[in-house]
């Protein structure tokens, strides 16, 4: 069983290996037994070391991992998969050196372990920046910046590489905190295509959405009026904010329960939620979603977001045209 085999290969950063032969209770036990001994190991319990926090968390998503092994490989296989020309590899990058987003390790063991699943890709997380250069870059498909904060690619030369890599028509996610990083790389903010301007809509709000495309295929499977709660950013009104470049596939129906709020601060109400763009030739798909646990496992936005990385791949076909150009714009709130 794939996910079997994949469950403990995501524990690179609690120096762990993988028990194949083990059986579910056994595994569930070691893992709370690291999570007890990666508690203990500081004499501050309450300010335990970043590194700490993150070992303990994705010990967590991966205990997840295990006890709902059934539900989440019902979920992977109802998924519509498209083919891979050829075998893919997905780079799931988040390194943070600003606000840290607890969902992340969730995020990064459920996205490797769909694509185990469906075949669709094989991914490599990792937080060391020094995986962008030519030569490493070269064995992906695509990059899916993950949550990342404040300028988690900092050196000129990594920049580089991205750059590079993005020429080469290859391809790019983004998931969430991906467009509130960078903010001094006017490539990086015109490839992701908008800068994060606060969230008026947080994590505990239930957020109504509303399906611009619901005939394309990074759209049709979520269905109009689509419930979720995760926290929803608005992004500044710039030249990197724009639907003559880009395609929008989901935004916010304001018309929905509790939608208005005090701080939304665009004038035309256009709060989009994912969207796709074209930057030197690459597949950039971005979605909003991801600041909570819960939407990593929800069957409609991890489909969204398989298909997302099937279109940056290259194998899923999809019209990119930009929304301003077929007239595509948010719903009216009367």
């Amino acid at each position: 069983m794939k996910l079997k085999n994949f469950i403990f290969s995501a524990l690179a950063l609690a120096s762990m290996t993988t028990f194949a032969n083990e059986d579910k209770n056994a595994k569930l036990k070691q893992i709370n037994q690291e999570i007890q001994t990666l508690q203990a190991s500081s004499k501050d319990k309450k300010k335990l070391p970043k590194s700490t926090k993150q070992k303990i968390s994705l010990l967590k998503a991966n205990k997840t991992l295990i006890e709902k092994e059934a539900e989440i490989k019902k979920m992977f296989s109802s998924f519509d998969v498209v083919k891979a020309k050829s075998p893919r590899k997905v780079l799931v990058y988040s390194r943070t050196t600003g606000f840290r987003h607890g969902s992340i390790e969730t995020g990064a063991v459920m996205i490797k372990a769909m694509g185990e699943e469906t075949g669709a890709f094989t991914a490599v997380h990792t937080e060391d920046e020094a995986v962008f250069n030519d030569a490493e870059l070269a064995k992906y498909d695509v990059i899916l910046m993950l949550s990342t904060t404040r300028d988690p690619i900092s050196k000129p030369e990594a920049r580089a590489a991205f750059e590079k890599f993005l020429a080469e028509k290859k391809g790019l996610v983004g998931i969430h905190a991906a467009t509130d990083c960078h903010k001094n790389w006017p490539n990086y903010l015109e490839a992701m295509g908008g800068i994060f301007d606060g969230h008026p809509w947080n994590a505990r709000d239930e957020v109504t959405i509303y399906n611009e495309c619901p005939d394309h295929a990074c759209a049709k499977m979520v269905p109009q009026g689509f419930k979720i709660k995760d926290e929803i950013y608005q992004y500044k009104d710039d030249k990197h904010f724009t639907r003559d470049k880009m395609r929008v596939l989901l935004s916010l129906d304001l018309s929905g329960p509790n939608m208005m709020k005090k701080n939304m601060k665009r004038k035309d109400n256009d709060y989009p939620v994912s969207w796709l763009r074209s930057f030197t030739g690459s597949r950039v798909f971005y979605t909003n979603l991801g600041h909570n646990d819960a939407t990593f496992m929800n069957p409609v936005a991890m489909q969204h977001i398989l298909t997302g990385i099937q279109y940056a791949a290259g194998d899923v076909e999809a019209d990119a045209t930009p929304s301003a150009k077929i007239g595509k714009f948010p719903k009216v709130v009367k």
